[in-house]
């Protein structure tokens, strides 16, 4: 007897869903070459930027054009049954809001090298500005609604006003409306900026601060400094490092990032903490701006290669 599958029953086959006993019947089927067919046909189509309309109703005229070209076979013993016009539409429409759906919710990402940095707006022509050996990705669907992005590194936004928005980073929590700040969230440190407006911080452990402007937070080392900035935007937008009482293993490691460098014998630094700039535009000066106020010994052994020797 043949059996009649419904919505439900094509589109668990076409998510792997089925059980291997349902799997086998439906392969034993009249039916299964043709949807087979169909999916084939999809699976080879090429999505630049999936047009939902357009696909549904090339599909259908695919669909009509073989309708036309098939013939009833008879014979004394049986009717050879062409699958109905309905079953081709929901195999078709169950593809295509699946390809729909992905293409909605992927993510956009954005990405530094060392020495690199980058600028874009998101969807609302909120402006964001990337610092070296970072990331961002966010989802562009519903973004009015649900401004919200992950940042692994540094970057510093000047947000629209509108819906909350978010920046996720593994340490902590950033939520304004519109205002403008910069956060830092690396695996040492994590700092957060405000430069306009208000924004909400809130940590791994549950703690909130609310920074208004010229206020700035630092975690690092389990240990939270709260202190007051006077610069109106990050100082390495005008491609400067700036530093406040940063612990010196990481004002060494963003030697390395804006440089392009590698800095070695790292177990030789003493436990102390810089305040200070560096610029990112003379190798030779950044590098004694930092090693000689630090009273650091350290030997240029090649090309953008620095061994930092024992005290």
């Amino acid at each position: 007897m043949q059996q009649n599958y419904d919505d439900n029953f094509l589109a668990r086959w076409m998510a792997g869903e089925l059980t291997a006993s349902e799997l086998v019947e439906f392969q034993k089927s009249e039916d299964y070459v043709e949807y087979a067919k169909i999916i084939d046909t999809l699976d080879t189509a090429s999505f630049s930027e999936p047009n939902l309309e357009a696909n549904y109703a090339a599909f259908q005229e695919k669909i009509q054009n073989e309708s036309k070209s098939k013939t009833i076979e008879e014979t004394p013993s049986k009717v050879k049954r062409l699958i109905p016009r309905w079953a081709y539409a929901a195999a078709a429409a169950c593809v295509l809001l699946f390809v729909g759906y992905t293409f909605m919710f992927q993510e956009t990402i954005y990405t530094t090298e060392i020495a690199e940095q980058t600028e874009f707006k998101l969807p609302d022509d909120s402006e964001v500005r990337l610092n070296a050996d970072s990331e961002i990705n966010f989802t562009k669907f519903n973004w009015e609604n649900n401004r919200t992005l992950s940042l692994k590194g540094e970057a510093f936004f000047k947000v629209k006003k509108g819906a909350t928005f978010t920046v996720h980073s593994n340490q902590g929590e950033v939520t304004v409306l519109g205002t403008q700040f910069s956060v830092n969230s690396r695996v040492d440190v994590y700092m957060v900026k405000c430069y306009e407006g208000k924004v909400q911080v809130q940590l791994e452990n549950n703690k909130t601060f609310i920074l208004t402007k010229g206020k700035a937070i630092t975690l690092q080392k389990g240990k939270l400094e709260e202190y007051t900035i006077f610069e109106s935007t990050p100082e390495w937008l005008s491609d400067e490092s700036s530093f406040y009482n940063i612990h010196i293993k990481e004002v060494v490691a963003e030697l390395e990032r804006q440089y392009g460098i590698k800095i070695t014998g790292k177990e030789h630094l003493k436990d102390v903490y810089f305040s200070g700039r560096f610029t990112h535009e003379n190798i030779n000066q950044a590098v004694k701006t930092v090693f000689k106020a630090m009273k650091i010994p350290y030997t240029i052994t090649q090309e953008k290669t620095i061994e930092i020797r024992p005290h």
